[in-house]
């Protein structure tokens, strides 16, 4: 395996790949911060972008980056995009890690994922309310460990996405290779129990549990950039 490999990270739901700038800065390896397609504050023109638009954005991204060996490493939502976008890369992927995930089976929608009555309630919200949640809602669900200045900066950046990226049922297949799901405990977003579940949709060969909200790429870098270090390692020892 190439001693060079590289992460491919993909942010979540309304995010961008400034995320991962304090992980980048604490982890020696190639990454590639994918960014969502034509992002705009303007949902009905975001609303023209289909789930296939993310996950070809995704891939030419990865295309033009030329490296023959990476892992994905997905957040939230992007799990959806990143399971579909490693199907194009059967040979060049060597490990999949979801944080804090929605992990469909192959088939389903990241929101016939999610447990009754969210999966029924949810369809409903984004067509009365659309994609971006509120001030508030932002504040408490994904920015609860956060400092006041980086939660300033996730509120005020956050946009809004195509319904598509919630509602398509999404088929793929995942190449056989290393999986890691990193279970987020003090996430208010995604319930701990539902973690449990798509991890075992993932067929993780590991889970790891951490102290952190929906974001710990911000507020826990240098312990995720370690167990993403350690994780790769791994991988090159079982491969040998």
């Amino acid at each position: 395996m190439d001693n060079n490999i590289g992460i491919v990270l993909i942010h979540g739901a309304g995010l961008n790949s400034s995320i991962w700038v304090d992980l980048i800065g604490k982890i020696n390896f190639p990454c590639l911060s994918i960014d969502f397609p034509n992002k705009k504050t303007d949902e009905r023109s975001t609303d023209k972008v289909t789930f296939d638009d993310y996950v070809n954005a995704a891939t030419d991204q990865i295309k033009h980056w030329n490296k023959s060996h990476f892992i994905i490493v997905a957040h939230s939502i992007g799990a959806c995009v990143g399971l579909k976008v490693a199907s194009n890369f059967k040979n060049e992927l060597k490990g999949f890690v979801a944080i804090g995930s929605v992990i469909p089976k192959s088939g389903n929608s990241f929101i016939s994922s999610l447990p009754f009555p969210q999966k029924l309630i949810m369809p409903i919200i984004l067509r009365l309310l659309g994609t971006k949640p509120t001030k508030k809602a932002i504040e408490n669900e994904l920015c609860n460990d956060l400092t006041t200045e980086q939660t300033f900066r996730i509120v005020n950046e956050y946009t809004p996405e195509s319904k598509a990226l919630y509602l398509t049922k999404i088929n793929f297949s995942l190449p056989d290779t290393h999986r890691l799901y990193i279970k987020l405990k003090n996430d208010n977003a995604m319930p701990g129990n539902l973690q449990d579940k798509m991890a075992v949709n993932l067929n993780a060969n590991k889970i790891i549990a951490i102290d952190s909200g929906h974001l710990p790429m911000i507020s826990q870098a240098e312990q995720l950039a370690e167990i993403l270090s350690d994780f790769i390692h791994d991988m090159k020892a079982m491969d040998r």
